[in-house]
């Protein structure tokens, strides 16, 4: 669906009511707004974007463990080492 809008002097625009239905945005919901090139924005509720981010990270993080990771044992050696001087 598309419809026109204007932007008023102080850069606010109205989302007319089949565009909110349309994407399920309800009154005083906060929105992420971010350029997508030129004349263009793209609004996003940010809440699904970080149940996105969650959903993403979970399955890129699967498996793994903290203590399998050589930062983390190199971290432990040196507080170690650090203990056992003092």
């Amino acid at each position: 669906m598309n419809e026109t809008v204007s932007i008023d002097e102080k850069g606010r625009l109205v989302l007319p009511k089949k565009i909110r239905e349309e994407a399920h945005i309800g009154f005083n919901t906060k929105l992420v707004v971010r350029a997508s090139g030129v004349g263009r924005v793209e609004l996003s509720d940010p809440k699904i974007l970080t149940t996105k981010a969650q959903e993403i990270g979970g399955k890129k993080l699967a498996g793994w463990s903290e203590e399998e990771h050589e930062a983390t044992d190199y971290l432990l050696g040196f507080m170690k080492a650090k203990n056992e001087t003092h």
